[in-house]
């Protein structure tokens, strides 16, 4: 029986050595390098432009000013037709893609989350309907940074 134990002991500390070592990021993540805005933008769309949204159609609540950057609140929500991803984006971030979010047609483009912000900066939040990509941003001052 002592000899079972010390195995999975011993083995349970093999496990958690490893996978400290390892440096885990959700597979989304790892096809947007880290960078600028711009390079993490060309990664996420390619080359399609990005057209200002409608007024109205493409909500972005994030606070004007964020007590601490380690948890700021943001809500996306999208009235166009047919929205198929959401991309938040946060400009200042060592990775600049925060968050991805894909749609199946019947639901509802909506997104709560809290995510880290180094700085202050803009968040952007990024659309696709159809074949056109949306954007709508919103500057946001940071009082404790989050990210590093």
């Amino acid at each position: 029986m002592s000899d079972r134990r010390t195995f999975l002991k011993r083995g349970s500390l093999c496990l958690a050595a490893w996978l400290a070592t390892m440096r885990w990021r959700p597979s989304w993540a790892k096809t947007v390098p880290a960078g600028s805005l711009d390079q993490a933008l060309a990664a996420a769309i390619g080359r399609r432009r990005l057209l200002q949204a409608p007024a109205g159609e493409l909500k972005l609540e994030v606070p004007d000013i964020a007590e601490n950057g380690a948890i700021v609140p943001v809500t996306v929500e999208s009235s166009l037709p047919a929205v198929d991803e959401i991309l938040l984006l946060v400009e200042k971030n060592p990775t600049p893609l925060a968050a991805r979010f894909r749609f199946e047609r019947s639901m509802d483009p909506y997104a709560s989350l809290r995510i880290k912000m180094n700085e202050s900066c803009d968040v952007l939040a990024v659309v696709r309907s159809g074949q056109d990509y949306y954007v709508t941003r919103k500057a946001v001052k940071v009082m404790v940074g989050g990210c590093g």
